[in-house]
């Protein structure tokens, strides 16, 4: 199944990892659990490397869409139905 973003979709999306992440911050340096917070860097680390991977995709796509905005396709997404987190 292929899923499309609209372009405010898109930028909600990327609003709302930013913001998780600066609140993820946060909750690691507030947590003493030894163990918890090694799991809150790593969940940290894979959500960074997600951004980055989109903000490098950022002008590298001959894709446009009908206004002639550019297109990323994002080839495989794992979505785990489950509601659990890291």
């Amino acid at each position: 199944m292929e899923v499309a973003l609209t372009e405010e979709e898109s930028a909600a999306l990327q609003q709302a990892l930013r913001s998780y992440l600066s609140d993820l911050r946060m909750e690691i340096s507030d947590t003493e659990d030894r163990e918890w917070k090694e799991g809150l860097r790593h969940e940290r680390e894979v959500l960074e490397e997600v951004v980055s991977k989109l903000e490098a995709s950022r002008g590298s796509s001959e894709l446009r869409d009908a206004e002639g905005r550019e297109v990323v396709r994002v080839v495989s997404f794992w979505w785990n139905d489950d509601g659990g987190g890291a």
